[in-house]
């Protein structure tokens, strides 16, 4: 599904929920009404209030310049060296109950060495989904995220909530999650969930979209292969720091035309996964974990200090790559994992750091799976706040052998502004926008 699709569905789902979500005493109001709107360079860019409206919107941007290794041997400096990333994000409550956010983003730059290592073609970009290619490893790319959310109460503990999205879903506490990531490509999917103070179950619905092209040809998504997927969720909370969820789900790749439902390619695929969490509250330590059927095992630690210090350390077990089906747009549903060309069992270590100060925010990660290394750093100073503007440098070192778009091993520096910190285009902003 294209950005422009998901908004023009999201439009179209804000009016029905406008509508018929009013109570039913209240006259049927068609078409805008009339508000309140504010600009402000403090706050939200805009504010729009109406009697059944309350919306918020923010834009972001971010400019860099790209220096150091060529995407490939046979050019002596990068072509066009520049990153420019922009986008917003809304928020919006219709009639008190529906709670809608979502943005639209759009990178034009050379994407990041982490993500490079993972792909086989700049047409599926890591976070992002399928992208235009220009020249010199330039990629052209668009984003939309788009979530809609009802709670209703069932009582004094319980509540029930509906959420129809395009958007990821994020599952366990991993630095690179195996199943879901929130940073993974959108994809349609809807969701019912229970809540309770120390229980929560939930069950879903998508559908994602392959890289193969269907006989009719044509580049809309709907002209993709596409795979149907089911799963359902439980969490129990033992304590407020430690918790237990398990997850199980099903995947069945559609027919064609003329193709038979009964075909074993064509069959419902089982996974499952079980994640675990704990947390020492008085020092800051913690443990998570997660065990999948599909994407193997890890493990990590981590540890927040009272001066905003942040680091965590992970190691997982990726089994031999046997199967595709937890993809969408060519990307894997989960964090980036295993270098491209590499199908045999592998170990993969992870480091996280990030520090802030008052005006000065620090981070960093690294990794080696297999024979691929990489690590990043970044650096964002703010500097003035009322319409919030950042100085960012951002480094990248990595080594790779036999990649398509990495020479062997090479170094970059970013340097720029932003209005909102970013330095990454595979994850363009410190929090998931």
């Amino acid at each position: 599904m294209s950005p422009a699709r998901a908004l023009g569905g999201l439009l179209l789902w804000m009016t029905c929920a406008a509508v018929f979500g009013q109570d039913d005493a209240s006259p049927v109001s068609w078409g805008p009404q009339p508000g309140n709107v504010t600009w402000s360079v403090q706050e939200h860019l805009l504010t729009w209030q109406t009697p059944h409206l309350d919306l918020t919107l923010d834009p972001w941007i971010t400019f860099r310049h790209v220096v150091g290794t060529a995407s490939s041997a046979a050019e002596q400096s990068l072509a066009e060296p520049w990153d420019n990333l922009r986008g917003a994000r809304f928020e919006a409550q219709l009639d008190g109950v529906w709670e809608v956010s979502g943005s639209l983003e759009e990178l034009q730059g050379i994407p990041a060495a982490w993500d490079l290592l993972t792909v086989a073609d700049l047409s599926a970009l890591p976070g992002w989904g399928r992208a235009k290619t220009t020249a010199g490893g330039r990629v052209d790319v668009a984003r939309a995220r788009v979530r809609t959310t009802h709670v209703r109460a069932l009582g004094p503990r319980d509540s029930l909530s509906w959420t129809v999205a395009y958007a990821p879903v994020s599952w366990g506490d991993l630095p690179s999650q195996l199943t879901f990531s929130g940073l993974a490509a959108s994809f349609p999917h809807g969701s019912v969930a229970w809540q309770r103070p120390t229980w929560a179950w939930s069950a879903t619905a998508a559908r994602w979209t392959g890289t193969e092209r269907g006989p009719d040809g044509g580049s809309t998504e709907s002209l993709f292969r596409q795979t149907d997927a089911a799963w359902s969720s439980s969490t129990v909370n033992f304590w407020p720091s430690a918790s237990l969820g398990v997850l199980a789900g099903a995947a069945r790749v559609r027919p064609w035309v003329g193709e038979s439902p009964s075909d074993s390619a064509f069959q419902w695929q089982p996974w499952a996964s079980v994640v675990a969490s704990a947390t020492a509250e008085d020092s800051g330590l913690g443990v998570s974990t997660e065990w999948t059927t599909l994407q193997g095992w890890g493990l990590s630690a981590h540890w927040t200090s009272d001066q905003d210090l942040q680091c965590a350390l992970s190691v997982t077990r990726l089994p031999e790559a046997t199967s595709t089906v937890m993809q969408n747009a060519g990307t894997p549903l989960s964090d980036v994992l295993r270098p491209i060309g590499t199908d045999e069992a592998m170990w993969r270590f992870e480091v996280h750091v990030a520090r802030t100060w008052e005006r000065l925010e620090l981070s960093g990660r690294g990794v080696t799976a297999g024979q691929a290394r990489a690590a990043e750093a970044w650096l964002g100073w703010r500097a003035q706040g009322t319409w919030p503007l950042h100085a960012t440098v951002g480094a990248e070192v990595w080594r790779a052998s036999n990649h398509p778009y990495l020479p062997s091993k090479g170094a970059r520096l970013r340097v720029g502004i932003a209005h909102r910190l970013g330095m990454t285009p595979g994850s363009p902003t410190f929090d998931a926008p």
